[in-house]
């Protein structure tokens, strides 16, 4: 089972980095991003990337668990 890591901050310097480096090495990568532009999907491929405030208490709770349902689900679709 991959594992998966949440990075806030990826859509520049050290969070956008560390997004590239997890999915290279084969995670699941939740980036977040406050204002994601347009081509945040096109530079993070294969991550699951989504606004996020992290000062927002109530975005936060659902997107955890928006998050943790989506892999779930393509966990099952994809396993065997």
């Amino acid at each position: 089972m991959s594992k998966t890591v949440l990075i806030t901050g990826a859509s520049s310097g050290i969070g956008l980095a560390t997004a590239k480096l997890f999915l290279a090495k084969g995670w699941n990568v939740v980036a977040t991003l406050r204002k994601p532009a347009m081509d945040s999907q096109a530079r993070l491929p294969g991550a699951l990337v989504n606004r996020l405030d992290v000062q927002d208490r109530l975005n936060s709770a659902k997107r955890e668990k928006s998050d943790q349902d989506y892999f779930k689900f393509m966990r099952a679709r994809f396993s065997s």
